[in-house]
């Protein structure tokens, strides 16, 4: 059994921290968005969602890009990035929507395929690669079925699920998923 030290294993470092830090600010933009609309929920939310599609190039590589979540997985890393690339192309559409540039509405659509397809292969090669353990093994599921869900009432608008909570709760649900990466068991089988 190999021990994971802190070159090999800094996907959890960098990809669950990014994650966590990302889901956190994400949520407060969407409570403070809430109760009080403006720029500073605004500006939070693009923050933390642009995080969090970073943080999910850092989950396929690590720093050194050959150690992450989905261990030598080819399919894994690109998936891993089309689902980060869609949650970064969100973030562009946020940012262009809060500079008042119209941006089209096929950018937001396409984020959501990539969110869609890249987080489902993600979720299934990061649970059977096996290199995160317990509870970091199958958590990312749960954010990618809300994901699912955001895209089909969000950019997709196929349905209509009603106002705000639907981001909270999954950007809570990045932040735990981020958490448990944090505290991933340290021995790889």
């Amino acid at each position: 059994m190999a021990t994971v030290d802190k070159e090999s294993a800094n996907w959890r470092l960098f990809g669950g921290g990014g994650l966590l830090v990302g889901g956190l600010l994400w949520l407060i933009a969407a409570i403070v968005s809430y109760a009080a609309p403006g720029p500073i929920g605004l500006w939070l939310g693009l923050i933390g969602v642009l995080v969090v599609g970073i943080a999910l190039f850092f989950v396929a590589f690590g720093e050194t890009g050959s150690n992450g979540a989905v261990g030598a997985s080819g399919l894994g890393k690109v998936a891993l990035v089309v689902f980060g690339a869609g949650w970064v192309l969100i973030a562009v559409s946020q940012l262009l929507g809060a500079l008042a540039v119209s941006a089209p509405d096929i950018i937001a659509k396409i984020a959501a395929v990539l969110i869609i397809v890249g987080g489902v292969v993600s979720a299934l090669v990061i649970y059977q690669r096996n290199v995160a353990h317990g509870a970091a093994r199958w958590v990312l599921f749960v954010p990618v079925i809300v994901g699912v869900l955001w895209a089909i009432a969000g950019p997709l608008g196929w349905v209509s699920f009603g106002s705000w909570w639907l981001g909270a709760v999954l950007a809570g649900l990045y932040a735990i998923t981020g958490l448990l990466y944090l505290l991933n068991r340290k021995d790889v089988g």
